[in-house]
């Protein structure tokens, strides 16, 4: 019950005690004056009845029509005259009471006195006479009051209650505001009331309120910035803003360590004569030339997804990025020598560089053999004295596609829906329940298997990831309808910035979960953390799109990406997902682990699940689980499953 339905309750109950109390006391007056009122007509009638008999007292015939004159007046209910010889003359009325309720003459009986009078001849009594008031016309006035007085006392009730309801309204608006506020909160937002009430207790509690919203927004800024701060310090060079040799040395490694298989190049640039420039030109000199090409490589990279540099020594840079193969590869580096060429590292300066670099592909590589291999491409590079490219030149264990072999193996594949989906289970913290299915893909060509890491890059350079992603939602949502997923559980889909700035793909989407809502809300929707500077505002259209109809939004490879994480309290999202590239290691790294539990304290705050991925060893899993992290999965649970209902019956690995 509402406060205002109490409020409304209560005053209704004291309106009620006061208006019966003040009808009865006025039907009890009434009575009372009644009373008076037919007792002093009975006295009166029989004083002059009286009179009037003894001067007519011998003639019976005479005293009878005197009586009968005044009682068909209809006030009298008895008129009697008793001679003194023993007769009697009398006329008595039934003392009934019409059109009233039984109950008032009950509760509020008229206690009438019989009026007498004697009547005499000379100095001679010759009889006594008895007159009684009719009570019915009394009754009916009792009974007209009570109505009229209900109606009216109905009147005040009604308007009253109409009165307290708009005045409750006006009095308790800052309570719903407070409401709003307190949702809001629990929707990350920290809104602030700026209309105070004048009621003193009422501004004391909006007051203290906003005082709370802003501890509460101050803590949460304090606590992102001090974790963004350790995230910057541990692993991001603060000369360039790119990755520091730690911090690229432990993406690398979770990449080139994942079962699922990968494909990319990785490049080693070298700065020549930056020990010149510097003696010459002073070291803020050379810590500009560093920070121009930091910005100038994190500009270049904004182009391609899952791309990461890093500084690892004073000249020495790396890049990673996906590519299907040498000759895209070759492509790539080529681009990138070409665009510093044009730009910071322009030869006008005087600034000579090279680029070595290895094409990776496969499954459990060395991060040292994958370096060594790098810089021997750079060394060879390094002969060519005005800077060039050069790629390691080792054979591949894998054949080479060309460009126009994958376009048409990836066109056939949107064509026939060739796409293969593989499940594997996101098991709570015990390690025991199944909280989601994480989606991969994967192609079948020719006899040979292309995971994820090595076709999605020619899936982008071709623009195909809109089609892609519609092709795996479009299954997944197909299973779903087939196969009862366990209460709470999601199939988790990991969705590419082009999908989401595509306003086609939102409207296609739309439509599949309008025509499947019940598989709708069995499903999630992810996007990389490194993609959110550039597609934040279409998120949150497609927040408006999914969220109707019971989908999630989560946040994958959480800690790569370089944006502040206030985007958790501006986007409606539901969990995020801790990168594998923390986890790996977890147990033996301290600042890793600071900074994974700032992470679940930020999350937890806001009411969001934290998940962690790429789990493998034991004793990560038991110092994910000390820290607070609420889902786990990874290999050293279960590997990834073709079939959805194998996922759901999984066992330990």
């Amino acid at each position: 019950m509402t406060l205002r339905q109490q409020f409304s309750i209560l005053t209704g109950l004291l309106v009620l005690i006061l208006l019966s109390g003040s009808l009865l006391l006025t039907l009890s007056n009434a009575r009372s004056a009644f009373e008076q009122q037919l007792n002093a007509r009975a006295y009166d009638a029989a004083t002059s009845l009286a009179l009037s008999m003894s001067q007519t007292a011998g003639d019976r015939v005479q005293l009878q029509r005197q009586m009968d004159a005044l009682f068909d007046r209809g006030f009298f209910a008895l008129i009697e005259l008793q001679v003194t010889d023993g007769s009697q003359l009398q006329r008595r009325a039934d003392d009934v009471v019409s059109d009233v309720p039984d109950w008032l003459p009950r509760l509020f009986a008229l206690d009438l006195l019989v009026a007498e009078a004697d009547v005499t001849s000379g100095w001679q009594r010759l009889g006594t006479l008895r007159v009684l008031s009719h009570s019915g016309p009394a009754y009916q006035d009792l009974w007209t009051m009570v109505r009229h007085e209900l109606q009216w006392y109905g009147l005040v009730l009604v308007v009253s209650l109409l009165l307290l309801q708009w005045l409750l309204r006006w009095l308790l608006r800052p309570l719903a505001e407070v409401e709003k506020q307190a949702q809001a909160i629990c929707n990350r937002q920290w809104p602030v009331q700026r209309n105070i009430p004048k009621a003193r207790e009422l501004r004391q509690m909006v007051l203290a309120m906003n005082q709370m919203v802003k501890k509460l927004r101050t803590i949460f800024t304090e606590q992102a910035a001090l974790t963004e701060q350790l995230r910057a310090e541990t692993f991001s060079d603060s000369l360039s803003g790119l990755l520091n040799r730690r911090g690229f040395d432990q993406r690398l490694e979770h990449i080139l360590q994942r079962r699922d298989g990968h494909s990319g190049v990785l490049l080693l640039l070298q700065l020549q004569q930056l020990a010149e420039l510097n003696q010459q030109q002073g070291r803020q000199a050379a810590d500009d030339l560093l920070h121009s090409l930091g910005r100038q490589l994190r500009f270049w990279l904004q182009g391609y997804s899952a791309a990461f540099a890093g500084r690892r020594s004073g000249s020495d840079f790396a890049l990673y990025l996906p590519c299907t193969g040498k000759a895209q590869a070759a492509v790539l580096a080529e681009q990138l020598y070409d665009q510093l060429s044009t730009t910071v590292l322009s030869r006008r300066q005087g600034l000579v560089f090279h680029l070595g670099g290895v094409v990776l592909q496969g499954e459990q590589e060395s991060p040292a053999q994958a370096l060594s291999c790098a810089d021997a491409a750079l060394r060879q590079a390094q002969h060519q004295a005005t800077g060039g490219v050069k790629l390691y030149d080792g054979d591949s264990a894998n054949a080479e596609l060309t460009a126009g072999e994958w376009r048409t193996m990836l066109l056939q594949v949107l064509q026939n829906e060739g796409l293969q989906l593989l499940f594997q289970p996101v098991l709570a913290a015990d390690g025991k329940t199944l909280q989601q299915l994480e989606v991969f893909s994967r192609i079948e060509w020719q006899g040979q298997s292309f995971s994820a890491g090595r076709f999605w890059p020619m899936v982008e350079q071709h623009h195909l990831a809109a089609q892609f992603d519609a092709l795996i939602v479009r299954n997944v949502l197909r299973q779903l309808q087939q196969q009862v997923l366990p209460a709470g559980v999601r199939c988790c889909v990991n969705i590419s910035p082009a999908s989401v700035l595509n306003d086609a793909f939102q409207r296609q989407l739309q439509q599949w979960l309008a025509a499947a809502p019940e598989a709708a809300a069995r499903l999630a929707l992810e996007l990389p953390e490194s993609s959110l500077p550039g597609t934040e505002a279409a998120l949150l259209r497609l927040a408006d799109v999914v969220q109707p109809f019971g989908v999630a939004l989560g946040v994958d490879q959480v800690g790569t990406g370089n944006m502040a994480f206030a985007y958790l309290q501006r986007l409606p999202l539901q969990y995020l997902r801790i990168d594998g590239s923390f986890n790996r290691g977890l147990a033996q790294a301290g600042d890793h682990r600071f900074f994974v539990q700032s992470m679940v304290q930020i999350a937890h705050s806001l009411d969001l699940q934290v998940l962690a991925e790429g789990v493998e060893q034991p004793a990560d899993v038991q110092a994910l689980q000390q820290v607070g992290v609420g889902g786990l999965s990874g290999y050293a649970f279960s590997r990834p499953s073709a079939q959805l209902q194998d996922a759901l019956n999984w066992q330990p690995a």
